[in-house]
């Protein structure tokens, strides 16, 4: 097979697409661009195609951004509505609702030839596939030779493999938490979160970034939802807020709401209050009280000066969970994303995944139990995070550029965390099947519905942890050993 001998068609150079003609390009042209040890450069031509007509004998009709037919191996990228090559080849009960289908096949044009057809059902789903296809597939179409050795450089020098895969997410939103402050490259941090298929990214800043428009653009070209975070009723210490004043407490989250985030929030807000504590009081008063009463008083003022808007309440369980009561009543049209549900995954660190696990997988039902809506979301931690400790961490001083760092600084931080990753990445291969089982039953009781959210810096590339945790939001219901093979095969990841 002549290596050389491949073309993209893609139906649109836009959004979600355009990424996904990009990572297309990128990862097949490390393989058959360039001759080993020869400086020569070769190109991997991309061509746009449009609906299209289907002639009496099955070919497309050329026209204008068409192809009359394909006499090379190909891959063709697009939705099935935009793209009259997948609507050759793929039935549309094939590609399921909020997923993508990858079928790669011989080609019926030209003997010896292959396609390769990414086709999503939304513009998102065409760059969800595409990353199955230059992550999931091409592992597995690695030639293997009589020594078993797998080379992946020989990949484009022999047929590729057929293949069929349609596949949609369990759960509609897979997000991530994450802080500002450590981000050093937005662009590729947002890249390397869309190519596991996650679809929210919430930042926590102590000040919006003046380049907040930009990361919101950018995470948007992927798909990406975008929830700006900041303090309602606290800062370093909780238990220090003022819970006996809380109609001023109030006034003033809505003066910096209107100062800093109004029209300029990207697609919501996320706030944290006063329930990051061991305890259920403060003095005398409850906390799933208080803060219930805090969150409808200023949320309610919010959305009735800016309905529609997206708002998340980032909840601490240890300091609510004996009044689940109180905090069934907070106004339904705020997103409750619970954090420190107890131990692995909920936990930062996971060595002590014994420790609850009974009375772990019981509060989660009974989160899963409380609202009807589905408005609600499950955070899992274990991953790398902030180091909270005194001379480690300054708060920020006022508003900064966010994730445009030198190469050197981002050399420094990744050379710095790569053995604190080393660490986290064998608790998940000691615990991840017991996280498995949390996420299928959180899909049982949610139907999907359960924001699944990640908790971490993920900054200077993707490790085990992230990518395991993101497939087993997009499929839990593959068998473990599955998902781990296929993270484990993805030569992106870091481990």
């Amino acid at each position: 097979m002549d290596k050389r001998d491949w073309q993209i068609y893609y139906s649109s150079y836009e959004g979600p697409q355009k990424r996904a003609v990009e990572l297309v390009s990128r990862e097949i042209g490390k393989y058959i661009l360039r001759d080993q040890g020869i400086y020569a450069y070769h190109v991997l031509a991309c061509e746009s195609v449009g609906q299209g007509e289907h002639s009496e004998g099955g070919g497309i009709v050329k026209g204008r951004g068409m192809v009359e037919g394909i006499r090379t191996n190909a891959v063709v990228l697009g939705t099935l509505e935009e793209n009259a090559i997948l609507q050759k080849y793929i039935r549309p009960c094939e590609v399921p609702k909020n997923g993508y289908v990858v079928k790669v096949m011989d080609n019926p044009e030209c003997a010896g030839r292959k396609l390769a057809l990414l086709c999503g059902d939304s513009p998102t789903e065409v760059f969800y596939g595409a990353a199955d296809f230059v992550d999931d597939y091409l592992a597995g179409a690695v030639p293997v030779f009589d020594a078993y050795i797998h080379l992946k450089n020989e990949l484009f020098l022999h047929p590729l493999p057929d293949y069929f895969v349609a596949t949609a997410p369990d759960f509609q939103t897979r997000s991530v938490f994450t802080w500002g402050h450590p981000i050093n490259d937005y662009r590729t941090y947002i890249a390397d979160l869309a190519r596991l298929k996650l679809n929210q990214l919430i930042i926590w800043n102590d000040f919006l970034p003046v380049n907040a428009e930009d990361v919101v653009a950018y995470a948007h070209s992927f798909g990406m939802e975008v929830l700006w975070g900041f303090a309602w009723g606290w800062n370093q210490k909780c238990g220090e807020a003022d819970v006996q004043n809380l109609e001023a407490l109030k006034d003033s989250i809505i003066e910096q709401f209107n100062h800093s985030y109004r029209g300029r929030c990207g697609d919501g807000i996320y706030f944290q209050s006063f329930t990051e504590l061991p305890f259920d009081r403060i003095g005398e008063t409850v906390i799933a009280q208080a803060v219930t009463r805090l969150v409808n008083m200023t949320a309610g003022e919010i959305l009735a000066q800016n309905p529609g808007l997206h708002i998340q309440f980032g909840l601490h369980a240890s300091s609510v969970k004996d009044h689940l009561e109180d905090i069934a009543v907070v106004d339904e049209r705020v997103e409750i994303v619970w954090e420190d549900c107890g131990s692995f995954p909920y936990k930062a660190c996971g060595m002590q995944f014994t420790d609850d696990n009974d009375e772990k997988l019981a509060l989660t039902d009974r989160i899963s139990g409380l609202r009807q809506n589905g408005k609600y979301g499950l955070v899992y931690k274990c991953q790398v995070t902030m180091d909270w400790s005194r001379g480690r961490m300054e708060h920020q001083a006022g508003s900064y550029v966010m994730g445009k760092m030198s190469q050197e600084l981002m050399t420094h931080d990744e050379k710095i965390l790569r053995p604190a990753w080393r660490v986290y990445g064998v608790e998940w291969l000691k615990y991840g099947e017991e996280a498995w089982r949390l996420t299928r039953q959180i899909h049982e009781k949610s139907g999907g519905g359960a924001n699944m959210c990640l908790a971490g810096m993920f900054s200077g590339g993707i490790w085990f942890p992230t990518a395991l945790c993101a497939q087993m939001f997009w499929n839990c219901h593959e068998p473990y050993d599955v998902i781990q093979r296929k993270v484990l095969l993805r030569d992106w990841i870091r481990f």
